[in-house]
């Protein structure tokens, strides 16, 4: 198959996410380890907090990547470079582990935690299982992107918005301001201009 042309897998996301990503996980089992249930009480809120930092990140990347998706959906048929998951071989399990995780950490164990540790609600910022499991299909439908060689090949979920190419250009822009300011979290802002 021939390529006229080529377009990043990742426009720049790496550099500041690099910190964050599978941090969450890291943190926790930290803070579990911890025997002294007292200890953990007077810790909780401090962890609490450092986890929402994380989460924030993390949701954002993941946004980040599918509003990085749609918008270079525009290009027909142009090579992927820089995907070092291509041609790996994932089981299904591999690539959805730590999305399954935090999942499963928003909807059960931060509830948990805080009626436990705080004796209040915890409530989620209502973007972020939805980014969450939207991202969850996105690899599923695309087998982890280890068969992702060209623009043609991507398979966006159903509950992104269809852009049009001026619309997609605005994604790309909200994508190019965050990276110049160096802060992913502002990817949240974007979440409707492409998620229904």
């Amino acid at each position: 198959m021939k390529y006229e042309n080529t377009i990043l897998f990742d426009p720049g996301y790496a550099p500041l996410v690099i910190d964050s990503i599978g941090q969450v996980g890291y943190t926790y089992y930290m803070f579990s380890a911890v025997p002294d249930v007292k200890l953990k009480r007077l810790n909780f809120l401090h962890v609490f907090n450092k986890l929402q930092k994380l989460l924030k990140t993390n949701i954002a990347f993941y946004l980040g990547c599918l509003m990085w998706a749609s918008y270079i959906k525009k290009f027909d048929n142009y090579k992927i470079e820089g995907n070092k998951l291509f041609g790996e071989d994932c089981k299904e399990e591999e690539y959805t582990g730590e999305i399954d995780f935090l999942i499963d950490f928003i909807e059960n164990q931060m509830p948990r935690d805080c009626k436990y540790y705080q004796n209040r609600k915890y409530i989620p910022d209502e973007k972020y299982l939805p980014v969450l499991k939207t991202y969850r299909e996105f690899l599923v439908l695309n087998n982890g992107f280890v068969k992702c060689e060209n623009t043609n090949q991507i398979v966006l979920p159903k509950n992104i918005k269809d852009l049009t190419d001026i619309e997609k250009e605005k994604i790309n822009e909200k994508i190019q301001l965050a990276l110049s300011n160096k802060n992913i979290d502002e990817l949240l802002e974007s979440y409707n201009l492409l998620m229904d």
